[in-house]
């Protein structure tokens, strides 16, 4: 979410404007971020919502799956130091904060790439103001220097992904988890195919991921993009990269740069350590897999994150926690939010949430 102090007074949309003011707006800060970017070393198209990215150059496009509820807020610290400001322009109310997507250029995991991802928030934060909102999320590509995973390596990642979920889901917030996202699912939820089949055992799932083809064993744990780890781009016709949906959306350098280092590590380790000898491990457990202790993770993971020179990079503390008290809660059931508010009281619904939860929710 993206709010600007930039644009003059006169150029903002009044609070009761209609929609078709409130759509100019939003495009008037699209083009304004690519400036700014641009006009800092980054080069940055502004692309419709469903066009194809120029993965050379940075690229800034409107979000339909983000709240748009923040709208009406407005993030002046002017406003907030002194109320009269906006009335002496006649303003009651400016509209502030606009859902966007910025997609980065493909950026090569050597020696530089911190730096690429620190000059990028240092330009943001120096011109806009961010919220995160519980819809806002980090997807993560990762692809190898060929352009795509081998087979055996594509088999490796997805078994990883199955022994691994459970351990991975708890490095990841509360608000990411599956009863409070449509987005980001599990790759062994119900629904998915290789769900039914580790009734059977790990071993039974795997001995298939062995005997499949590229494209079978991709629908096998990932029938749709919003998956925790989408492996869609690596089918046959795709550009070959595996996306990782779970991080939240991240409002500093330092967070968004422990998601990227994260991501790194699991394929690296997924490819360098075999999964398969948990299979007998697991399969004694007669819980089943969710409740299966995973000692290795930890170890393997962070061996990873060492060899790849990222490990001073994770946050110290590899479970990542909400900060519910910056966390804007402004859509969902009431199912799903009585569960996040009951877990920590610290998770509020914000201002403008719909108004079906704030009837339906008595604090």
């Amino acid at each position: 979410m993206f709010e600007t102090d930039q644009l003059l007074p006169e150029d903002l949309p009044r609070n009761r404007a209609g929609r078709r003011a409130l759509n100019d707006y939003s495009v008037d800060i699209q083009f304004l971020l690519a400036g700014v970017l641009t006009a800092n070393g980054m080069p940055c198209d502004v692309i419709e919502v469903g066009d194809t990215a120029d993965y050379t150059k940075w690229n800034v496009t409107l979000d339909a799956s983000l709240s748009d509820r923040h709208l009406p807020d407005h993030f002046c610290k002017l406003h907030q130091l002194h109320p009269i400001h906006h009335r002496s322009l006649n303003l009651a109310l400016t509209v502030g904060l606009v859902p966007l997507e910025v997609i980065s250029p493909k950026i090569i995991a050597d020696g530089t790439w911190v730096q690429v991802i620190d000059v990028f928030w240092s330009v943001l934060l120096a011109h806009f103001e961010l919220r995160q909102g519980i819809s806002c999320g980090l997807h993560i590509h990762i692809s190898t220097v060929t352009g795509s995973y081998s087979m055996n390596q594509l088999r490796a990642m997805a078994k990883a992904i199955i022994v691994w979920e459970p351990a991975t889901k708890r490095c990841t917030p509360p608000s990411r988890h599956d009863r409070f996202q449509l987005y980001c699912k599990s790759n062994v939820a119900h629904g998915v195919p290789v769900a039914e089949d580790l009734n059977r055992g790990l071993a039974y799932a795997f001995d298939k991921i062995d005997d499949y083809t590229r494209d079978d064993i991709i629908g096998y744990i990932c029938p749709e993009k919003h998956m925790a780890w989408n492996l869609l781009p690596s089918r046959t016709d795709g550009h070959g990269s595996i996306e990782f949906r779970r991080p939240p959306g991240v409002v500093t350098a330092k967070k968004a740069k422990h998601w990227i280092a994260f991501a790194m590590a699991f394929v690296d380790m997924a490819i360098q350590f075999d999964p398969s000898a948990l299979a007998p491990q697991i399969a004694n457990n007669l819980a089943g897999l969710y409740p299966a202790y995973h000692p290795d993770f930890r170890q393997q993971f962070l061996a990873c994150a060492r060899q790849l020179g990222v490990y001073a990079i994770l946050d110290a503390r590899l479970s990542q926690t909400d900060e519910p008290w910056s966390l804007h809660i402004t859509e969902g059931t009431l199912k799903w939010y009585k569960s996040l508010h009951d877990f920590d009281p610290n998770y509020k619904l914000g201002p403008n949430a719909s108004p079906s939860l704030l009837s339906a929710f008595i604090e």
